[in-house]
């Protein structure tokens, strides 16, 4: 072979070989309309099963993701022991890829991210533990619940610790999950556990406070503030005059009248997570060659239903409120890892852009100017061809998380969830049906709308 055809049989090789680890990265996004779309009408568990049929185009790379929208669609189905199975190896999936060497990952800074397996966002592992918990609650282990509540602060400082002091996420522990704990810890009623719960809710209330109101403008909900109360005065009258001046201004229910009652607390996920965009820069360097570097970014999307009310016996009893801005977390989370996110994206175009220049040098020396230009032009392709943005995440996620709760009177009630928007309107009705009220209980009810 003479050297210019070597020089494009080079060339040729190269492109073949590379170009197809740029295509196709995330062919599993194709399934999301029909998942969202059965979601939408309540058909979860067809949803899931639909999921489960598209396993191999989600391609094991992506295992992470089809294991959580598995879990996400089983828990709406409340088959939360399916649920469970298959968060949990979601989340071992997930622990073995942050512990996965280095050597394995040399294609993804030549190429793009795309050809990493997925290891979910930061924010994203967290909220596997969030689903587990309330699954465990729905089937009626308290104790496995807080466990799973645990695991949140103990990941989020885990993973904080990864990072320069400089660089670390905002994100650092989570009110929602400290509000769950503290109704956990209530629903085992020793008085260790009591105490245990009003450190969680006193730990809750200030993060919302200090964290969750100036970064995402998210309150403390209600019921944590009647949580706060009920239990700070179980532990006398110092901690409750403390939780006064710390802003909870909710009606005291002591404890023995709260224990009279039946407690229904409403989890209503709600919204469509934001999803992934491709932002990008590309350049011409003074030697005509291509610089590009691409980037994610996230973007919200819209959805009509941003709330729920409760109605027991034909009258209002709730107004849910925002617990978890899970959409403004994922953002906040992305913009805090940009840093890392365009350094390494720098680093990667800066090789291509070196190897590009390498090659063209090494064609021209072989097969004169000619196959110097098809190097040249070549190498450009390549460049615009393999430098992509990871838009993988977790999309079904909700936007928010809302929280509320009732108090029942021991006996027979008629539950009724009205859905509506930003500005109060009812949008649909859902007859949840009677619900027997025992003294001392505490039932969740899982709501999800994505419309």
């Amino acid at each position: 072979m003479n050297p210019a055809w070597r020089g494009r049989a080079t060339i040729a090789l190269l492109l073949g070989a590379l170009l197809p680890a740029a295509a196709g990265c995330a062919p599993h996004l194709a399934i999301y309309p029909r998942v969202e779309a059965l979601a939408a009408s309540g058909q979860y568990a067809q949803a899931a099963q639909f999921v489960e049929s598209k396993k191999e185009e989600y391609s094991e790379r992506n295992a992470v993701l089809f294991y959580m929208d598995r879990g996400t669609l089983l828990h709406y189905a409340g088959d939360y022991e399916a649920s469970n199975r298959a968060f949990e190896e979601a989340e071992r999936r997930i622990d073995e890829l942050y512990t996965e060497s280095i050597s394995g990952h040399v294609g993804a800074f030549i190429v793009n991210d795309n050809t990493l397996p997925y290891r979910g966002e930061d924010f994203e592992s967290v909220v596997i533990n969030i689903y587990r918990a309330l699954n465990y609650a729905q089937l009626g282990s308290v104790q496995d619940a807080l466990v799973e509540a645990r695991k949140v602060d103990q990941k989020l400082d885990f993973i904080n610790r990864q990072y320069d002091a400089d660089k670390k996420n905002v994100y650092k522990e989570d009110a929602f999950a400290r509000l769950l704990m503290g109704i956990f810890y209530e629903m085992n009623n020793t008085r260790q556990d009591l105490n245990d719960a009003y450190i969680s809710n006193r730990l809750a209330w200030s993060i919302y406070r200090q964290s969750f109101a100036p970064t995402y403008g998210t309150s403390a909900p209600e019921l944590l503030g009647a949580n706060l109360l009920t239990t700070a005065a179980l532990m006398g009258p110092d901690e409750l005059t403390q939780a006064r001046a710390q802003g909870a201004a909710q009606p005291l229910v002591p404890y023995a009248d709260k224990r009279a009652q039946g407690q229904v607390v409403f989890v209503h996920f709600a919204g469509r997570s934001p999803v992934k965009v491709e932002s990008s820069i590309t350049a011409y360097m003074p030697d005509g060659n291509l610089f590009r570097i691409a980037f994610p970014a996230y973007r919200a999307r819209g959805y009509l239903i941003a709330g729920a009310q409760i109605r027991v016996d034909g009258s209002l009893a709730a107004r849910l409120e925002e617990g978890q801005p899970t959409g403004a977390i994922a953002i906040k989370n992305l913009e805090d890892r940009k840093g890392r996110i365009a350094a390494k994206a720098i680093a990667r175009a800066t090789t291509k852009y070196l190897a590009n220049l390498a090659l063209q040098r090494q064609a021209r020396e072989r097969g004169g100017e000619g196959a110097g230009l098809l190097a040249y032009l070549a190498g450009n392709v390549f460049t615009v061809a393999t430098e992509q943005a990871d838009l993988r995440a977790w999309q079904t996620l909700p936007d928010r998380i809302l929280v509320g709760r009732v108090l029942l009177t021991p006996g027979p009630h008629e539950l009724t969830v009205e859905f509506t928007t930003s500005g109060g309107g009812v949008v649909s009705t859902r007859v949840l049906g009677t619900l027997h009220a025992a003294p001392g209980s505490t039932r969740f009810v899982i709501l999800h709308s994505n419309t």
